[in-house]
């Protein structure tokens, strides 16, 4: 059996999401990082793999259930078990998690 563990953070973005995987990262996890747009994770990625971490990036949209629960058996399935997951969503969100967009903002 595998000793991997992996920690899925989800929101992780330039700043702190960024560092919480990064620090995971440090300590032996496999950092797991989502953003709605799979493509911005690319410097993310590069730098955990460049300090000697194991990275793995994934676009998927936390507001929607389906992805997450794919998401969550997919890491687990063909990465390693997740020990910790950290919800870092919605900084510069300007609409509800249940999915009401732009509710009353301009």
């Amino acid at each position: 059996m595998s000793s991997k563990r992996s920690a899925l953070v989800v929101g992780a973005g330039d700043a702190t999401g960024g560092a919480i995987a990064r620090r995971f990262a440090r300590d032996g996890f496999v950092a797991c990082v989502t953003r709605r747009t799979e493509e911005k994770l690319a410097p993310l990625l590069e730098r955990i793999r460049s300090d000697g971490g194991e990275a793995h990036g994934f676009g998927s949209d936390a507001r929607k259930e389906e992805e997450v629960i794919e998401l969550v058996a997919r890491i687990e399935r063909d990465i390693a078990p997740i020990e910790v997951a950290v919800f870092n969503v919605g900084g510069n969100v300007h609409f509800g998690i249940t999915g009401n967009h732009r509710a009353g903002l301009p």
